[in-house]
């Protein structure tokens, strides 16, 4: 009998008694976690030997049997790993077995079994070698802990399973239980008219480095209350608003200590002209204002205007100075600032003072928006600080060129913005309007690992056909999960988060109560499927061909999950995504687990990451067609020098690129 014959039909008995199918990545799943547990580093292909020498043994033992006991597996597994002188790894695993064998005698119910299963999960993390204070490990006991608890309690079983196998990774399992979101897109200037505690302050700042210090305090509250990224929708246009301000202020001063200078003070009804300047909403209003008061005087005409140059020169020092600050002391956040289609005087001296304070952090990410009209042509307002901002890309990654003409970005009445890796919430199915940007974000993740489905149609002798029915399990298993943790977030209340909600950080919190459950809230937000390792996919589904002439097929499968979003979005009434963002910690976990079940496959699995979505091997143009079923985010990647980033720039917009990173060549 063949060994695969031997495995479909082998039964495997649970301590319990119960009866289930022989599955073998449990096995390599199981083993896998082995060698994790020790602090020698080794090969993901060990991993495959040992789980290979162990499938070997069962099919010499169990060849006319029916069954085997859960217990007997073990047991080979330690004699393999002994056989096969992995001698530290079979002490870990010994141990841990050993200590689950007398939880089980202590603790009598299942719940209490799982409870203190959650409560092992301790000892399998390499703590002891991480350089933290005891409040860090203090909180890295209780995130474990969490996450434990979700995975016994709140997720069904098959779910577990599936995240633990490596055939979905739910993303922050450990968050669960508090019911936080991953990430919000915030609207400063919105914020500043609602009747909160929140708009009140920042209606009252009249400085820069006030108002950047009470939205630095703003982000730490919310780091406490979601554990994503931050998204300032349109940074240029908020900063230059309370830069407005100031700049009133400071002219004012200036102009009547000029006019008292020139003996002039006494001639002029200055109180009543600093009212009629306080009223006009900018700077162009302030010099037409009194371009008219003083017509017939040419000398004061000309020195208002000196004084206004000298002024937004100070308000640029101030700027500089208070980003510098800000950057300095933000909170543990990762953050995104979306910017430049501000086309003001004040607006383009924000820009200016952004791009020359802006650290080099993978925690803050920033998004220049290009647009005709505004910064893409060499006659646009803005197009000078396009050139600055491509300055700095070349000296720094966290750098993205959004471009709000391409037909999935284009909005009539805002503007779209990105969130950290080029995420994007835009489609909202639970309003009348559509598509609409601020006050929202993304609810959770899951990601897919389509390469492991495809193994598993290669390893069956199966096809496309048999690849996208696994395909369809996966995402209704993935659809499951975000419908689970979409369930938890609702049955929280605004009270537990008092920022979040209550403050109208997300749209119309501040009108909910605090008995209310959040749904009504919560609907308007995304939950993304993100998918991870296409490339390797269509090299095993399509192995004769290369991978730069099968964009068809990655095509293919692109909207054949797209469409799939699509239904459960009409079925739930609710905003699934569809995201390509990389997420290289999953993808290695996906490959590692991949390999010690399959083994090491040239091109597939013998390599230390799976292909992210920012990699994929086709021309812009053929890039701008996937992105339009892209709705949850995607990257386009391109390298440059100095000389040619503008083209690429120019190309990418043609091609109907939406966010574009340039890589130094």
């Amino acid at each position: 009998m063949s060994k695969k014959t031997l495995f479909d039909t082998l039964i495997v008995v649970k301590r319990s008694g119960q009866r289930t199918s022989f599955q073998g990545e449990k096995i390599a799943i199981a083993i896998q976690k082995a060698f994790n547990s020790i602090d020698i580093p080794y090969q993901d292909e060990e991993v495959n030997k040992v789980y290979e020498q162990v499938l070997n043994h069962i099919q010499t033992r169990y060849q006319d049997r029916k069954t085997i006991n859960i217990e007997n597996i073990q047991d080979i597994i330690e004699e393999t790993l002994k056989s096969e002188n992995f001698l530290d790894v079979y002490q870990a695993f010994s141990t841990y077995r050993n200590h689950r064998n007398a939880s089980r005698k202590a603790f009598v119910t299942k719940q209490q079994h799982k409870f203190l299963k959650a409560i092992e999960a301790l000892g399998l993390t390499n703590i002891e070698e991480e350089n933290k204070t005891p409040q860090q490990l203090l909180d890295k006991f209780g995130s474990i802990i969490s996450l434990e608890f979700a995975k016994a309690y709140l997720l069904d079983n098959k779910l577990t399973r599936a995240h633990d196998g490596g055939i979905i990774h739910l993303h922050s399992i450990e968050t669960m239980p508090m019911g936080s979101i991953d990430n919000i897109e915030i609207d400063l200037s919105e914020l500043a008219t609602l009747d909160t505690s929140l708009g009140k302050i920042l209606q009252a700042q009249t400085t820069i480095e006030g108002y950047l210090m009470h939205v630095s305090y703003l982000l730490a509250q919310l780091h406490q209350e979601q554990y994503g990224a931050v998204c300032f929708i349109h940074f240029d246009t908020d900063l230059a608003v309370i830069a407005y301000q100031q700049f009133c202020h400071i002219f004012l001063q200036q102009f009547q200590r000029y006019l008292t200078l020139q003996e002039l003070i006494t001639f002029f009804p200055f109180d009543s002209l600093q009212q009629e300047i306080e009223k006009a909403n900018s700077i162009e209003q302030i010099q037409a204002l009194l371009t008219s008061q003083f017509e017939n005087q040419p000398k004061l005409q000309m020195d208002i205007k000196l004084l206004i140059k000298e002024t937004l020169q100070d308000i640029s020092n101030i700027l500089k100075q208070a980003l510098y600050s800000f950057f300095a002391t933000l909170p543990a956040v990762d953050l995104s600032i979306n910017f430049g289609t501000n086309i003001t005087q004040l607006g383009k001296i924000v820009i200016d003072s952004l791009i020359k304070s802006a650290p080099l952090t993978n925690r803050i990410q920033y998004f220049f928006k290009v647009k005709k009209g505004i910064s893409f042509k060499a006659t646009d307002s803005n197009y000078d600080l396009l050139l600055a901002y491509e300055n700095l890309a070349m000296r720094q990654s966290n750098c993205f060129f959004t471009f709000l003409d391409a037909t999935f970005n284009r909005l009539e009445k805002e503007e779209i913005c990105y969130l950290n890796d080029g995420r994007r919430i835009i489609e909202d199915n639970t309003t009348l309007e559509k598509r609409l940007v601020g006050g929202k974000g993304n609810l959770a993740t899951v990601s897919i690992n389509l390469v492991r489905i495809a193994l598993q149609c290669q390893q069956q002798n199966q096809g496309k056909r048999q690849f996208y029915q696994l395909l369809e399990q996966n995402l209704t298993l993935a659809k499951d999960a975000l419908l689970t943790i979409f369930e938890l977030q609702c049955n929280k209340h605004c009270s537990n988060f008092p920022t979040l909600y209550e403050q109208g950080i997300w749209h119309d919190g501040e009108k909910v109560k605090d008995t209310e459950r959040l749904r009504k809230l919560l609907k308007h937000g995304s939950l993304t499927i993100h998918f991870c390792g296409l490339k390797e996919t269509m090299l095993l589904l399509d192995p004769n061909k290369k991978l730069e002439d099968n964009f068809n097929l990655a095509l293919e499968i692109i909207k054949f999950i797209h469409n799939r979003l699509t239904q459960f979005s009409e079925t739930y009434n609710l905003n699934f995504s569809l995201s390509t963002v990389a997420f290289d910690s999953i993808a290695s976990e996906f490959k590692k687990q991949d390999t010690a079940i399959f083994g090491k496959i040239d091109g597939i699995t013998d390599k230390d990451i799976y292909s992210r979505g920012d990699d994929l091997p086709f021309t812009l143009k053929e890039l701008g067609k996937l992105q339009n079923y892209l709705n949850g985010g995607h990257v386009t990647v391109v390298t440059a020098n100095k000389k040619t980033m503008s083209t690429s720039i120019e190309e990418a917009y043609q091609a109907n690129i939406g966010c574009l990173q340039i890589r130094p060549e």
